[in-house]
């Protein structure tokens, strides 16, 4: 394919998942790949790894492509996404798109009247067991739902600098659990109970933040999701579901590489264990971003594709959890957009 036939694709944030994503556009094969970072170098180094350009202005890349792929800080992502609207471009943003609700709504609604191709960064969506198990629920399977539990927990956790610009736990690694309740039952939350604490990184509790948290959601129409996050996992990156209804016990994530012992096994313990989420997750993100590429260039939208809605109700239900957190109480979320 000669780079005239290529999309060409603007990557706004060089750090480590800006990484895996040029990573994937490369291997594409069907990206002409533009990079930028407010640390120049960073942008240099990664477009001379996969073959492509660096822009050390923003607005000038922005002029010169066909598709964004945001993968910047949080903090930056209202700015840049509302850039590449006004420019029209089919735009994919790492979650959240934003981490205020009204502008989330604005950022959704001008995409919507433009009809420009704007997807949020929830790859679960496109995890085969993930996307089987939603299957499995819709299809009645498991039969009426009684409870929801999940896990996701960090191996380590990232840089302080990062975590204090992600806005909590809450809106940060949790986020992909409070969408995966709404996605996987398609249904809404109604109440929200939460509670945190600092038991690994000392940092957080001047940023009002925890590494350890819990909560429990009413689901609308009957069932309990409970649900536990974590920055620190010591044997690896551990994210798991199970569904239990009244026909059916159903789970995805536990396998030979779960970062988890059994007590009574017998044996050396030499399995090898997720190192992170982009371990875990690694095909996953390459399917939701082989659809991002065909929806920029004209194909119809995988259904599976994480919306701006999306990101609004997980923010929602984030924000009500940091709520029900500092009150000791049930919240619950605002309407959904």
């Amino acid at each position: 394919m000669s780079a005239a036939d290529r999309l060409r694709v603007g990557l706004v944030g060089c750090g480590r998942i800006g990484h895996m994503y040029a990573d994937h556009l490369a291997a594409s094969g069907g990206a002409v790949i533009s990079c930028h970072d407010m640390r120049g170098e960073e942008a240099t180094a990664l477009a001379d790894r996969v073959g492509g350009s660096a822009y050390a202005d923003v607005d000038r890349l922005l002029d010169t492509v066909d598709a964004v792929v945001v993968t910047s800080s949080t903090d930056s992502h209202d700015a840049l996404v509302t850039m590449a609207l006004e420019r029209k471009l089919p735009t994919f943003c790492e979650k959240p798109l934003t981490l205020d609700l009204d502008r989330t709504r604005e950022l959704g609604a001008a995409a919507d009247r433009s009809g420009t191709p704007l997807w949020v960064g929830f790859q679960r969506h496109f995890d085969p067991g993930f996307s089987h198990l939603r299957d499995r629920v819709a299809a009645g399977d498991v039969g009426t739902l009684y409870t929801l539990r999940m896990f996701s927990h960090d191996a380590s956790w990232p840089p302080i600098e990062r975590l204090a610009a992600s806005g909590s736990i809450f809106r940060d690694l949790m986020l992909h659990d409070f969408d995966m309740v709404r996605w996987l039952t398609g249904r809404e939350v109604t109440e929200v109970a939460a509670i945190g604490d600092v038991l690994a990184v000392p940092e957080l509790a001047g940023l009002h933040d925890y590494d350890a948290v819990a909560a429990t959601l009413r689901i609308a129409g009957g069932g309990v999701a409970v649900l536990t996050a974590g920055r620190h996992s010591p044997l690896g990156y551990d994210v798991r579901i199970e569904v239990l209804g009244s026909r059916d016990c159903l789970t995805v994530g536990l396998d030979e590489r779960t970062p988890m012992r059994q007590v009574t096994a017998r044996g050396p313990d030499d399995h090898v264990r997720h190192r992170d989420y982009r371990d875990r997750f690694a095909q996953a993100y390459r399917a939701q971003l082989d659809g991002f590429l065909a929806a920029a260039g004209g194909s119809d939208a995988d259904p599976r594709a994480g919306s701006w809605r999306d990101s609004y109700a997980a923010l929602a239900l984030a924000m009500a959890a940091e709520r029900s957190v500092r009150t000791n109480a049930f919240v619950p979320p605002v309407d959904v957009a």
